[in-house]
């Protein structure tokens, strides 16, 4: 999955800039999807939870990405390609979620640690993006749909050889449990309700540990430090380019931010047994103020390769905490629900954020790292009010 990402996404930017599209359209081009999936995401993590496997939703979800991005050897027009991008890019996000809700589940019951296989994933994008980058500076960017379409290939294959998640019985009990609780919403619902017959009194996305005001809080801050990353994944490749460093170079750079992630994550188990998931993301958070303040100085290679190491803490960090923070606090019943809500947070002020990112980008160039600084200020301010409520770290909140 991850390796089919490498391929491309962080050439998009440079592909629509040989295309002749303008920064803000580039802008709308990469928010877009992320805007429809603050939309359907946890409508569509809901789906998979229904589902007696989420395989299922996995493998339907990568052939039709494969599917969307075929149309680009037919028509390559800005409008084709804002449209099949916003369709792929809903389904990949709103995959996502459900692959990790899968992966921890599973890791869970084999007593296997879901950190190291998201590390290995991490190695598939490292290693492709550093043969895509020597392809494009060798070929050129007319090869970036036919590496698309192969890596997209490659995913949707391995896709369909995943394993099964979880057992019949689980689903069983999980889908008698709602039939119970439905029978219960409508037998006490006022005559006349539809509404409340239809869906119950409490919405279906913020249910159990999931409606709770330092969860919410927490998942909130953990997004704006997220979406902090705005600025570099859209334009970052960009800005390197515009400055002279190669293709190759640029690639180079990418992969230590994703390799000094792949180390973190394999030793992450050791350190969450010693920091709380709360703290994690504090360093995280403090981490994203120190790499985005000295981006905005135009920094030599040296000092680049020093930042991009940062990023295992900015991101791979904070993600890993976010993860561990909802799954120790949900059933398998809502887990596809409740990492899906975690992404509608984070991709929702993504959207916003890379949305801006165009304008900025085209007025103020390296300068608009400074947004990102401002983005992580607000998310430890946000989890720092989460220790005002009776949210705690070690004990799971119950599921009702």
């Amino acid at each position: 999955m991850y390796g089919a990402v490498g391929l491309t996404g962080p050439f998009f930017s440079p592909w629509m800039y040989h295309l002749g599209a303008s920064s803000a359209l580039t802008g709308l081009a990469v928010s877009l999807p992320l805007f429809t999936m603050v939309l359907t995401t946890v409508y569509l993590g809901s789906l998979a939870d229904r589902l007696s496997d989420w395989r299922s939703a996995i493998i339907a979800a990568d052939w039709l990405v494969l599917l969307a991005f075929c149309w680009l050897l037919i028509r390559q027009d800005i409008v084709d390609i804002i449209v099949v991008w916003t369709i792929a890019g809903v389904l990949i996000a709103a995959k996502v979620p459900i692959l990790d809700a899968a992966t921890l589940s599973l890791t869970r019951r084999r007593g296997t640690d879901y950190s190291q296989i998201r590390a290995i994933g991490s190695v598939g994008f490292v290693v492709s993006l550093l043969l895509a980058g020597k392809i494009f500076e060798v070929a050129g960017f007319e090869w970036f749909v036919p590496i698309l379409l192969c890596g997209s290939l490659i995913r949707a294959l391995s896709a369909s050889i995943l394993p099964r998640f979880r057992t019949p019985a689980v689903h069983i009990k999980r889908t008698t449990e709602e039939r119970l609780a439905a029978t219960a919403t409508n037998l006490s619902a006022p005559a006349g309700n539809i509404a409340a017959v239809r869906v119950g009194m409490t919405p279906p996305a913020l249910i159990g540990p999931l409606k709770t005001p330092g969860f919410l809080l927490v998942i909130a801050g953990s997004a704006l430090i997220a979406a902090s990353h705005a600025y570099f994944s859209t334009f970052g490749m960009l800005l390197w380019l515009e400055e002279g460093i190669s293709t190759a170079i640029a690639s180079l750079l990418w992969s230590v931010a994703v390799i000094a992630e792949i180390i973190l994550m394999w030793f992450f188990k050791g350190v969450s047994k010693k920091i709380s998931a709360r703290h994690c993301m504090f360093i995280a958070g403090s981490m994203g103020i120190v790499r985005w303040s000295l981006s905005t100085i135009e920094p030599g290679i040296e000092l680049l390769f020093l930042l991009q190491a940062l990023h295992a803490m900015s991101f791979g960090l904070l993600f890993l905490a976010t993860v561990n923070f909802i799954s120790r606090r949900v059933e398998d019943s809502i887990a596809a629900r409740a990492q899906a809500l975690s992404a509608t947070f984070s991709t929702g002020l993504l959207a916003v954020a890379m949305l801006v990112s165009g304008v900025v980008y085209a007025n103020i160039g390296a300068n608009g790292y400074w947004m990102m600084s401002a983005m992580c200020i607000i998310g430890l301010l946000l989890i720092g009010l989460s220790y005002k409520t009776p949210l705690d770290d070690d004990l799971p909140l119950s599921y009702k």
